[in-house]
């Protein structure tokens, strides 16, 4: 009996120590699934809040996606806009070289034809001086020719005269030896 009794005893203490074991375990999971009530609330709470993310995530990539979208055909067209400005300062430039070549070209030609003008004006100055020096050989020439020709005019006055004057003497004294003769 005694240890029957020891084993009942044994038994009790097991059994208070299982339905203490029991009572904690049931408190334990009481507590869990309220913790578990709790946290699916939460969850149930959180998917609700992640959907919204979510649709507020696809709207903004959407968005996102949208303003890609609008910044490339932004990009696209300002491309477009600065090669089409790009060829147009390319064609510009293009015909200023061709318009400056031909300029250069012009300008070279003048400066030749001032180079050809200076020559022929210096040509011209030295055949001005040449052609004066001569003018005033020749008037020089023509001068002294003045002075011989006046005095060969004035010298065949002075012959003439002086021959006028024999002759008349002559004529005279021959009027003279024949009016004597006659006489």
């Amino acid at each position: 009996i005694s240890e029957l009794e020891e084993d009942l005893e044994q038994e009790r203490q097991s059994r208070s120590k299982s339905d203490r074991t029991r009572s904690e375990l049931q408190r334990e999971l009481e507590e869990l699934s309220e913790r578990l009530d709790e946290q699916g609330g939460a969850t149930a709470a959180q998917i609700e809040l992640n959907k919204k993310r979510e649709a507020e995530m696809a709207k903004l990539k959407r968005d996102l996606e949208e303003n890609n979208m609008n910044h490339e055909m932004q990009i696209a067209a300002l491309r477009k806009k600065h090669n089409d400005a790009v060829g147009e300062l390319s064609d510009q430039l293009e015909q200023l070289q061709k318009l400056k070549a031909k300029t250069d070209k012009d300008k070279a030609q003048l400066l030749r034809d001032v180079e050809d003008a200076h020559a022929n004006a210096d040509a011209e100055s030295r055949a001005r001086q040449e052609f004066e020096k001569q003018s005033k050989l020749v008037e020089m020439q023509f001068a002294e020719l003045q002075t011989k020709a006046d005095e060969q005019v004035r010298m065949r006055k002075k012959y003439f005269s002086d021959h006028l004057i024999y002759f008349e003497k002559n004529s005279r004294e021959e009027n003279f030896e024949n009016c004597r003769k006659k006489k």
